[in-house]
C-alpha cells in the first residue's frame, strides 16, 4: 500500500465529492496507514512509568530514537506553567527523572505534565522547570532569561496572556525578539491557545443604535450559573495607548445593565474595556455581551472580543463567535514556533478549541502573519500526578510534543543554528489542510524521520560554536522573586504576604495577576501608597477559567478579628476585588483611586471603620460593598461614580454616609433590597447543561457509543440558542479549575475550596 495506491483510493471514494474532502481524505490515509505500520514493525522505547503519550509514535520520534540512539541528551529544555505540583509522586512512579532542575515553582500541576510528555520522547534531555510568575509579563521574560542562564536551549510554555496588544506587539512580543536574537542557541515554543471558541473579531457594524450588530443581533447570549464567572476583553485597533475611539463593553439582561466597562478613551489611553463578571445570585442568568460606539460619527474600527469563561457555569453560543485570528500573545511572534492541536483518534481534524490564524496586525505597519506554524498532539495519556487528569488535553500539550521532538533532533545535530532547526521542523512537516501553510494545522504535522533526513544534508552557513552547542545545565537562582513574607515593616515591591505589625510602602507600581497581590494577615498594619498604581492582568492555562484576583486582601489566618488596618493613596484597577476585607475591626482607607475593578470596596462583617477621601469609579459590578452583619461604619468625602452600583449596604448595620458624592451609576447609586419572594437555590444543574462524557474534549456530550451529540441548551432559556450540531449552545471545555494562586483568596468565592490555602 504506497502512497500512490493511496491517492488511488482517496480518488476512487471521493467520486461525487469536493476537492476539500479528497484532499482530508487523501491525509487521513496517509496517517492511518502510518500509524497502523508503526504499531506492527516498531516496538517503541516506552520508558518507565504509568503512562506514555502515543504522540511519540505518531510523530515517529520513537523510530528516530531507535534508528539512531538520541534520546536528546545535551540539550536543556526549560518548561514555564502554573506549577510543577505533584514532581516528587512522578518521580516516584518513573515517569519523570529525579534530575529535574526546579528554578521556581507555583502550586498548579500542569508543569508536572508537561515535562511528563517532553520526558517520553526525550528522555535524555535536561528538563528544567520555572514558574509563569503569576502573571506579570515582566515575569514572564524574567523566567525564559532564567531557564537560558540555566542552560536551555528550547523553551516551552503554554501561558495565555489576554491583556497584551491585540494588534501590535506589546511588551512580551518586543523582549522575546530580543532575547531570539541576543540567544541564537534557542528556540521559544510557545501553545497556540485553546481561543478558538471564546473568541469574535469583525469590523463595527452600527445596527443603528449605536451597537455593534452580531449577524443581525445587539449581543452575543450567555448563560451563566449560580457562582459562574467569566471575564470578556475588548480591543480595537488604535494604537497601544494612544486611543481616540470609544468603545464599551456591556453585560445585558432583558434590557437592564448587569455588569459594564465603560473607560474613556481620549487620545492618551489604552484601546480596551475589559470586565468580570460573577453571578452571585440564586437564578441563571441569560444575558447579552453587546459592544457600542461612542462616537458615532468617526470611523468603525476592527474590534476583537475574547470571553474568558468558567467550565461548566458558563454557556455561550458559538453562532456569534469567530474562531480565525485568535492568536494572541507570545504565541503571535514571528520567530516563536506556536502549536495548534490535533487528537490522536482524528489526527486530520484540528481540535475545535484550537486557536487558529492568520494573525492581524496594524502597527507600526498593516501586516499578515501565518500562525500557527506546527500541529502537535493533545488528549494524551500522563500520569495524573498532582492531582492532574491522566487526559491531558489542549495545545498546553500539544506544545510540549514539539519541544520533546525539537531535543531529538539537535542532540544529533547540535551545531545547527536555531532558525535552520526550525525550517527543517516546518518544511518537512506532512500537511493536514490546504497546500503548504494552513491557518488550522500551521505546516502540518511533524515528521521525525523526514526531518532528521533533511539535516542529515544541511551544512550551515554559520553553525554555531562549541560553546552554545555543548552548552552545560546547572542550577541557578531565578531573576525573578517569589512571593515574599515580609514582617516589621518594608517596602512592597510585588506579592506580599503581611505576617506582623508595621508601616509598609509601596515602593513601585505593580501589575500582577493569580491571586492576592497585598495579602495583610496581621493588626495593627499600616500600607502607604505614595501615589503608586496596582493593576491586575488576566493570564489562561488549560481550563480558561478567570483567576480571582484581589489587589488586597486582609483576612486573618484563624478566626479572630484585624484590627487597626491602614490603606492610603494608592490608585487600583483591574481587579476582580480592589480591597476585600473580611471580619475586620477598625479600617481606615483614605485617598485611594479604585477604578475599573468588579468592586472596588469589599467589607464583610468589618466594624467601626472609616472610608474616606477615596474615588471609586467604573467599577463592573460596585463601587463599595458593606456585607454580611458589617456595623456603625462611616462613609465620608468620597465620590462613587459610573460604577455598576454605586453602594451596597444591605445586611449591614447602620452604615454612615456623610459628605459624599454619589452620582451617574448606571443601576442605582444606593442598592437597596426589592420586596420580591426569595430566589429558591437550584438543587440541579437546569436541563441539558449538566456535566457530560466528553471523550473528545470538544465540549459537546457524547453519546453512549462515543458520537459527539450536541449540549441543550436549559428549557428554561429566553435566549434564542441554536440546536444544530455544528452551531450548538456548548461548555467551554476545561478540566477541573486551577488556580495558580500564591496567597489565601476567600471571597467572594465563585470556585468551591476547602482549605484556606488553596
Amino acid at each position: 500500500m504506497n502512497d500512490e495506491y493511496m491517492d488511488m483510493m482517496a480518488r476512487f471514494i471521493s467520486v461525487n465529492r469536493d476537492k476539500t474532502y479528497t484532499i482530508q481524505f487523501t491525509v487521513f490515509l496517509k496517517l492511518f496507514f502510518v500509524f497502523c505500520i508503526g504499531l506492527m514493525t516498531i516496538e517503541p522505547v516506552f520508558g518507565a512509568g504509568q503512562a506514555h503519550t502515543i504522540g511519540d509514535v505518531i510523530l515517529k520520534t520513537d523510530q528516530l530514537r531507535n534508528l539512531t540512539g538520541a534520546d536528546g541528551s545535551g540539550i536543556g529544555i526549560g518548561i514555564i506553567s502554573n506549577g510543577a505540583a505533584g514532581l516528587i509522586q512522578a518521580q516516584e512512579s518513573g515517569d519523570l527523572p529525579q534530575n529535574v532542575i526546579v528554578l521556581m515553582n507555583g502550586r498548579g500541576s500542569e508543569g508536572t505534565a508537561m515535562m511528563e510528555i517532553i520526558h517520553d520522547i526525550a528522555p535524555g534531555a535536561p528538563l528544567l522547570y520555572h514558574d509563569f510568575g503569576g502573571g506579570a509579563q515582566n515575569d514572564f521574560i524574567y523566567a525564559i532569561e532564567s531557564l537560558i542562564d540555566a542552560g536551555a536551549r528550547i523553551i516551552v510554555d503554554d501561558v495565555g496572556f489576554l491583556q497584551v496588544p491585540y494588534f501590535e506587539d506589546g511588551y512580551t512580543a518586543q523582549n522575546l525578539n530580543r532575547i531570539l536574537d541576543e540567544h541564537p542557541e534557542v528556540i521559544l515554543v510557545s501553545a497556540a491557545g485553546n481561543n478558538a471558541e471564546i473568541h469574535y473579531q469583525a469590523k463595527f457594524s452600527d445596527d443603528g443604535s449605536g451597537y455593534h450588530s452580531f449577524d443581525g443581533m445587539r449581543g452575543i447570549p450567555i448563560a451563566i450559573q449560580p457562582g459562574g464567572m467569566f471575564s470578556a476583553f475588548l480591543q480595537w485597533d488604535d494604537m497601544y495607548g494612544n486611543s481616540a475611539n470609544d468603545y464599551n463593553l456591556y453585560l445585558e439582561e432583558n434590557g437592564e445593565l448587569i455588569a459594564l466597562s465603560e473607560r474613556i478613551q481620549d487620545g492618551s489611553t489604552l484601546p480596551e474595556e475589559k470586565f468580570t463578571y460573577i453571578n452571585d445570585g440564586k437564578s441563571l442568568v441569560q444575558a447579552e455581551l453587546r459592544i457600542k460606539k461612542e462616537n458615532p460619527s468617526v470611523e468603525d474600527k476592527n474590534i476583537e472580543l475574547f470571553i474568558n469563561a468558567q467550565k461548566d457555569k458558563v454557556y455561550i453560543t458559538r453562532q456569534h463567535l469567530v474562531i480565525e485570528d485568535s492568536i494572541i500573545g507570545q504565541a503571535a511572534v514571528p520567530r516563536v514556533l506556536s502549536v495548534a492541536a490535533i487528537s490522536p483518534e482524528k489526527v486530520n481534524s484540528i481540535e475545535r478549541y484550537s486557536s487558529q490564524g492568520f494573525v492581524t496586525i496594524s502597527y507600526p505597519e498593516s501586516t499578515v502573519r501565518q500562525k500557527p506554524d506546527i500541529t502537535g498532539i493533545n488528549n494524551v495519556a500522563v500520569s495524573g500526578a498532582g492531582g492532574f487528569p491522566k487526559k491531558f488535553p489542549g495545545t498546553s500539550a500539544a506544545a510540549p510534543h514539539i519541544a520533546g521532538l525539537l531535543a531529538l533532533e539537535w542532540s544529533l545535530f547540535p551545531s545547527i543554528p536555531a532558525d535552520d532547526m526550525r525550517n527543517a521542523l516546518l518544511s518537512t512537516a506532512l500537511e493536514l489542510g490546504e497546500p503548504g501553510w494552513d491557518p488550522a494545522f500551521g505546516y502540518g504535522l511533524p515528521d521525525a524521520i523526514k526531518m532528521y533526513e533533511k539535516l542529515q544534508g544541511l551544512k550551515p552557513d554559520n553553525p554555531l560554536d562549541s560553546s552554545l552547542a555543548q552548552k552545560p545545565v546547572k542550577s541557578i537562582q531565578s531573576k525573578m522573586e517569589p512571593p515574599v513574607m515580609l514582617s516589621g515593616s518594608g517596602e512592597i515591591t510585588g506579592p506580599v504576604i503581611i505576617t506582623s505589625p508595621g508601616t509598609y510602602t509601596l515602593g513601585k507600581d505593580i501589575v500582577h495577576s493569580a491571586g492576592s497581590i497585598i495579602t495583610i494577615m496581621s493588626s495593627d498594619v499600616t500600607i502607604q501608597g505614595g501615589g503608586k498604581r496596582i493593576e491586575g492582568l488576566s493570564v489562561q492555562f488549560i481550563d480558561n477559567t478567570p483567576i480571582d484576583q484581589n489587589a488586597i486582601l486582609i483576612q486573618s489566618p484563624d478566626s479572630g478579628k484585624l484590627k487597626n488596618i491602614v490603606i492610603r493613596d494608592m490608585v487600583i484597577e483591574g481587579t476582580t476585588n480592589a480591597i476585600i476585607g473580611k471580619q475586620l475591626e477598625k479600617l481606615h482607607i483614605d485617598g485611594c483611586t479604585l477604578s475599573h475593578n468588579a468592586i472596588g470596596i469589599g467589607l464583610y462583617g468589618s466594624d467601626n471603620g472609616l472610608i474616606e477621601n477615596c474615588l471609586l469609579s467604573g467599577n463592573s459590578y460596585k463601587g463599595l460593598a458593606i456585607k454580611d452583619g458589617s456595623s456603625d461604619n462611616l462613609v465620608k468625602g468620597n465620590t462613587i461614580e459610573k460604577n455598576l452600583y454605586g453602594i451596597d449596604t444591605i445586611g449591614s448595620v447602620n452604615t454612615i454616609l456623610e459628605d459624599n458624592i454619589i452620582r451617574d451609576n448606571r443601576r442605582e447609586d444606593i442598592y437597596t433590597p426589592k420586596e420580591q419572594a426569595p430566589d429558591i437555590i437550584p438543587t440541579v444543574t437546569p436541563t441539558g447543561i449538566v456535566p457530560c462524557p466528553d471523550a473528545n474534549y470538544d465540549g459537546i456530550c457524547d453519546d453512549p457509543n462515543g458520537t459527539p451529540q450536541p449540549t441543550k441548551a436549559p428549557t428554561t432559556s429566553s435566549v434564542p440558542f441554536s440546536y444544530s450540531e455544528e452551531i450548538s449552545m456548548t461548555t467551554i471545555y476545561t478540566y477541573p479549575t486551577y488556580y495558580p494562586t500564591y496567597y489565601p483568596t476567600h471571597y467572594p468565592t465563585p470556585h468551591p475550596t476547602s482549605c484556606w490555602h488553596c
